[in-house]
């Protein structure tokens, strides 16, 4: 308790009457929950005693995140849609968004709440939280999002939990318009991770977000791959609610939306709903691109986590470089020293393993693969598709390998279990180029 004083004190002296105030502000917040707590242990009770024929289910929506708010809530809507592991009886589910969660895409809810009934926080969080005090409490959550359960049959992809109004439909494409599209002009969303959005998220004092370094990339890289996709047809909207540096490029067809007075929670949706396809350096806008069925061109870290689970993925990962031995790890040694699993970059650091950022050129040749592909549908040559074979046997068995690390704190599987079902089978395919001429890799 001292410990805990001496921190609010600490805290009040760094950073002035504004850290006061919001400290007040928690704590009348935390003296409220109890009245509310105690008026919530009746409808807890109402529900106990109705749900041998009806159950009522409540629970928390996953909005803090933007791609958990995707994924997860359209991994729950498909579920019950499709009747898979739903209540054998009568049910009604009720969501909310807690009053401390700050929805980072207001469009999304608004689509979600077209689909389940959503009812205000100040009524549902009390009965939610008083409820786990009862036993048996489980009975009455919605495990999927209360777990945030993974998508490991791709169940998603079987349905389409998301739709535009028509009036919605209108607006998207007036907005096309306004950036110069027309009717029927391709276009594509580049979404490349720095660490902008995080640190509007949550600020650098109440988190250090360094060890996500890995995960970031230079915009700079990727704008020969924009200019080639340009002299295609293409479109490119560089997506990003807040992004660290503008995109530069004189070429009409390539629009830094980011930093874009046209850029809206809607049109983020809408883009990323309607691409042919996505770029993504593997960051939560994707999963919008995902629930839609659109194709994904996957630049991924770690290496354990490439998502393998679906045909509409391109993937590319980075060569790891040994510094002491001077040499790239094949993809055998990334499993077998131990940075296949890692979410740390002081885990690459610590193990004298540098990261090789993709050069332009091989971003350029990842994304024009993509496009390839389903511009003629082009299909594999006997070699290449030996090669995928390869790729995916030597991916399998590293993983089943190395999967059951005991001394490895940041095992990623013991974070993300689905990928030891996930990758039993791999329907997405490995960037064919970099496979050609990094044969070593696949040792």
């Amino acid at each position: 308790m001292k410990k805990f004083i001496l921190k609010q004190i600490k805290d009040i002296k760094t950073y002035g009457v504004k850290e006061f105030l919001r400290k007040l502000f928690l704590s009348l917040k935390l003296l409220l929950l109890i009245p509310m707590d105690i008026i919530a242990i009746f409808p807890c009770i109402i529900i106990r005693l109705i749900s041998p024929w009806f159950i009522i289910r409540i629970e928390r929506m996953p909005v803090a995140s933007f791609g958990d708010f995707a994924i997860y809530s359209a991994f729950y809507y498909c579920k019950k849609e499709m009747k898979i592991d739903q209540p054998k009886k009568m049910y009604l589910d009720l969501l909310y968004v807690h009053y401390d969660d700050k929805i980072f895409n207001k469009q999304l809810l608004k689509m979600w709440k077209r689909k389940s009934i959503v009812l205000p926080a100040f009524i549902l969080n009390p009965i939610n939280r008083v409820n786990k005090l009862f036993p048996g409490w489980k009975k009455y959550r919605i495990e999927c999002l209360s777990t945030k359960e993974d998508d490991i049959d791709n169940i998603v992809e079987k349905c389409l939990p998301l739709q535009f109004t028509a009036e919605e439909e209108i607006y998207g494409k007036s907005i096309l318009k306004k950036f110069g599209l027309n009717q029927d002009d391709k276009f594509v969303c580049l979404a490349v991770r720095d660490d902008a959005y995080q640190k509007k998220k949550i600020p650098s004092r109440f988190r250090d977000w360094s060890y996500h370094d890995y995960r970031n990339y230079n915009i700079d890289h990727f704008v020969l791959a924009a200019e080639e996709l340009a002299k295609k047809g293409y479109y490119v909207f560089r997506m990003g609610v807040v992004v660290n540096k503008s995109l530069n490029s004189k070429n009409s067809k390539i629009i830094d939306y980011a930093n874009s007075d046209l850029r809206s929670d809607f049109m983020d949706v809408y883009l990323g709903a309607k691409c042919t396809f996505c770029i993504s350096t593997g960051l939560g806008f994707d999963f919008v691109p995902h629930i839609f069925k659109r194709p994904i061109a996957l630049f991924a870290l770690p290496v354990a986590s490439l998502r393998t689970h679906s045909e509409r993925y391109l993937l590319l990962t980075k060569h790891h470089f040994l510094k002491k031995e001077k040499r790239k790890l094949s993809l055998s040694e990334i499993f077998s020293h131990g940075v296949a699993f890692a979410q740390d970059a002081n885990i690459f650091k610590n193990k004298g393993i540098e990261l090789i950022d993709f050069t332009p050129e091989q971003i350029r040749d990842h994304v024009l693969e993509m496009a390839e592909n389903l511009e003629s549908l082009k299909k594999l040559t006997t070699e290449e598709e030996e090669l995928q074979k390869s790729f995916q046997e030597l991916f399998i068995s590293s993983f089943e390998k190395y999967v059951e690390v005991p001394d490895n704190k940041y095992l990623f599987s013991k974070i993300y279990p689905k990928y030891q079902k996930m990758h039993r089978q791999i329907k997405s395919r490995f960037s064919t180029k970099f496979l050609k001429e990094n044969r070593d890799w696949l040792k």
